[in-house]
C-alpha cells in the first residue's frame, strides 16, 4: 500500500505557468517538503482549467445553468448520433445536432454516473451537476486497481475515454486534446489534488491555504476499505469529522466549507480506521 510521506502541505500561489493538463498528478511529497503547484521535484504539480472554444456561445449556455466540473474534447471529426444515442443508460434530451443523457462509469452506482453532451459536429463534454463537488473526478477503484502512487486517471476520464472508443474515435488524439474546466467557476485556472492514504490505523498530515490564492472551491473524496460488520474509516479535519462510513468498499464526497476552507491558518487532517486500509483526497481549485 501507497502511503503518504509529507506531513505538512502548504499549498503556494508562486511560479503558476506550470500546467498538467490530463494527468497524471503526483500527489506526493518528501519527508518535510512543500507541496509547490510549480516544482515537480516537490512533488505538487497543479492541473490546468481551460475553457472551450463554445463556451461564449448562445446555444451552449444550459451547460453554463447545470454543470460543474467538466472534461471536454473536440474529436476532430463529425459524430454520428445515431450511433452515439445507444451508450446513454438515460437520454435526457435530443436534437438534430446534439445528445444529453447520463453515461455509465463502470464500477459505480448510478449516483456517480455523470451526464454527456455530444454535438454532432464533434464536441463531447462529460460532467457532474453544479451541485456536485470536484472532489467527485477521483477515481479510488481505478487507483487501487493501480496499486496506489500518482493519480492517473479520473472518473470522468474514465467515461470519455469509454464513449470516445465506442464511437471509434481517435483515442491518441482524445487523451492528448481533452482538457478540464467548471462552468460554475469560469475564471478557476488551477486544480490541485492532496492524497493521504493508510493501512496503518492512523495517519495525519496538516496544509494552508495561502490567503494570495483566489479560492473557489475545496472538497474530499472519503474512500474506505475495510471489511465488513464492526470495521470504519473516519476523516476529521480541525477536530470536525467530515466523513465516515463502514462496511466493504465506499466512496464519500463533500465540499469543506467554513474552518476547513479558511486561508491562511494550519489545518490538521487525522485520519482513522479499523481493518483495511483508507484514503482523502482534497480537492481544491483555485487562480
Amino acid at each position: 500500500m501507497v502511503r503518504k510521506v509529507s506531513r505538512t502541505v502548504v499549498l503556494l500561489a508562486i511560479g503558476l505557468a506550470t500546467m498538467l493538463l490530463y494527468g497524471p498528478w503526483n500527489t506526493k511529497t518528501r519527508e518535510g517538503a512543500s507541496l509547490s503547484t510549480s516544482s515537480p521535484a516537490n512533488g505538487g504539480n497543479a492541473l490546468g482549467l481551460v475553457p472551450p472554444a463554445f463556451a461564449q456561445e448562445v446555444e451552449r449556455s444550459f451547460l453554463e445553468e447545470e454543470a460543474g466540473i467538466s472534461l471536454y474534447v473536440n474529436a476532430g471529426e463529425e459524430i454520428d448520433l445515431s450511433q452515439a444515442k445507444a451508450l446513454y443508460k438515460v437520454l435526457e434530451d435530443e436534437t438534430e445536432s446534439y445528445l444529453i443523457g447520463t453515461v455509465e462509469l463502470s464500477g459505480y452506482g448510478e449516483e456517480w454516473w455523470p451526464h454527456v453532451w455530444i454535438q454532432k459536429d464533434g464536441w463531447i463534454v462529460v460532467y457532474y451537476l453544479k451541485e456536485e463537488p470536484t472532489s467527485r473526478l477521483m477515481d479510488w477503484f481505478a487507483y487501487e486497481r493501480a496499486g496506489g502512487g500518482e493519480i492517473n486517471t479520473t472518473t470522468l476520464r474514465e467515461v470519455l475515454l469509454s464513449v470516445a472508443s465506442n464511437l471509434k474515435l481517435d483515442l491518441t488524439m482524445i487523451q492528448r486534446d481533452m482538457r478540464y474546466y467548471h462552468w460554475q467557476y469560469p475564471e478557476a485556472k488551477k486544480l490541485l489534488v492532496v492524497l493521504d492514504t493508510t493501512d496503518a490505523g492512523s495517519d495525519t498530515f496538516k496544509y494552508t491555504i495561502p490567503g494570495s490564492l483566489k479560492l473557489y472551491e475545496v472538497s474530499g473524496s472519503h474512500f474506505g476499505n475495510v471489511g465488513c460488520c464492526v470495521q470504519w474509516s473516519q476523516t476529521t479535519i480541525d477536530d470536525e469529522v467530515f466523513k465516515k462510513g463502514g462496511n466493504e468498499k465506499y466512496v464519500l464526497v463533500g465540499f469543506l466549507t467554513g474552518q476547513a476552507a479558511a486561508q491562511g491558518v494550519q489545518h490538521e487532517v487525522v485520519l482513522k480506521h479499523k481493518g483495511g486500509w483508507m484514503g482523502i483526497a482534497l480537492f481544491f481549485l483555485y487562480s
